[in-house]
């Protein structure tokens, strides 16, 4: 039976409140009212900024929602935000979680970039630090970091969804490959091969492209010319993706395009416009489900902006939220007894879905397949990694 996050919260205590209920906790270490210090890390400057942005968002969104509950976290204290920037690049994003981890934070959220957080991670790995990451890339939680935990599906996950979906829902067999050469598209390209090679296929052209390519003219005419009927796209960064999406419309290629979570997110599809319809992606949510549709709502009311759900604002929502969940379950904030009770998490309801924690630390095991129409994604199916 899928876990609620009242029954998480409950199942340990005696009081049968809902997750916004007072618990009688006792206090351990700190005072009552005492601030827990929340370490916060976008991209707020450079070429991921949109997403960085939607990443505070969902950030100042979730604590002020926890903050204004009954308890707050627990015992009456509140989360406190200390807000470094991650960059756009990994030498000054290593810089500021160097900082940022001085500045005596009880736990890590942000960043989404896969490439980012392998920078960061010989840093954050001896804090003991609780780490609440979104970067895709299957090394991620395979670095050898206990308090590394990912709260999308992983790239192995997306890439057989997208894979299968193009061979066995839409039969195709020629597959073209389109991806970005940083970490998120390299590893997404990785997973791809690895899933075409389950099904007995091989690329007919696998491209990549440096971040920031303005002209995709010569890499459509290598997909046409080697004859796919399918093709592929691995993309973080939602401008990259509405300039390819408009290269695709006008070579009028004939054939199905899918692509990762950055295709069919808010920012990409006000940014593609009327240029990724019919074309299909892989989100990190469901669309249509009632925690969804309230996360949106509410979030729109707040920021007068539709959130990124699964790549930008919705994941760290959910995050957060299940951090605070656990800490008012467990009543303290010790770090090695919370990255314990995470790794425990199995049923937690969240926006992305359930949350089950592996023995990785992936929390989020399920994508939904998407079709545009209208510029708006509509569900195709669901599938579970």
């Amino acid at each position: 039976m899928t876990q609620s996050r009242k029954n998480f919260l409950v199942r340990t205590t005696a009081a049968g409140a809902t997750a916004a209920s007072t618990f009688a906790f006792p206090n351990v270490v700190f005072g009552k009212g005492e601030p827990i210090r929340l370490g916060v890390i976008p991209c707020l400057t450079g070429t991921n900024a949109l997403l960085g942005q939607q990443g505070r968002e969902g950030a100042e969104f979730a604590v002020a929602q926890i903050n204004a509950r009954m308890g707050k976290v627990f015992d009456d204290r509140p989360f406190e935000m200390v807000l470094e920037d991650a960059t756009g690049d990994n030498q000054t994003a290593v810089a500021a979680m160097n900082k940022l981890v001085t500045e005596n934070v009880d736990a890590i959220v942000l960043p989404v970039l896969s490439t980012q957080i392998q920078a960061m991670a010989p840093v954050v790995k001896p804090t003991g630090i609780p780490w609440l990451t979104g970067g895709t890339a299957v090394k991620n939680t395979q670095l050898g970091l206990n308090n590394l935990f990912r709260f999308r599906a992983s790239d192995g996950i997306t890439a057989s969804a997208m894979i299968n979906f193009l061979v066995k829902e839409l039969k195709k067999s020629k597959i073209a490959i389109l991806h970005s050469s940083e970490a998120f598209g390299v590893g997404g390209e990785g997973q791809c091969n690895l899933a075409l090679q389950k099904l007995g296929l091989t690329a007919v052209a696998d491209i990549g492209y440096p971040v920031g390519q303005k002209d995709f003219t010569p890499e459509f005419l290598r997909i046409k010319q080697a004859g796919a009927d399918g093709i592929v796209l691995y993309v973080q960064n939602p401008s990259d993706t509405a300039i390819i999406l408009a290269a695709f419309k006008q070579e009028k290629l004939d054939v199905p395009l899918i692509g990762s979570p950055s295709l069919a997110n808010e920012g990409a599809l006000e940014a593609a416009k009327a240029n990724a319809n019919g074309c299909y992606g892989a989100l990190d949510y469901i669309i249509g489900t009632p925690r969804t549709d309230a996360f949106i709502a509410a979030f729109q009311a707040k920021f007068n902006e539709k959130p990124d759900v699964g790549t930008g604002s919705g994941w760290v929502v959910d995050a957060i939220t299940l951090y605070a969940d656990t800490v008012r379950k467990i009543g303290r904030t010790d770090k090695a007894k919370i990255i314990d009770a995470l790794h425990q998490v199995k049923g937690w309801e969240g926006i992305l879905g359930d949350h089950t924690c592996d023995a990785e630390g992936n929390m989020v095991h399920e994508v939904g397949i998407v079709q545009i129409v209208d510029q708006k994604p509509k569900l195709v199916k669901k599938v579970q990694g």
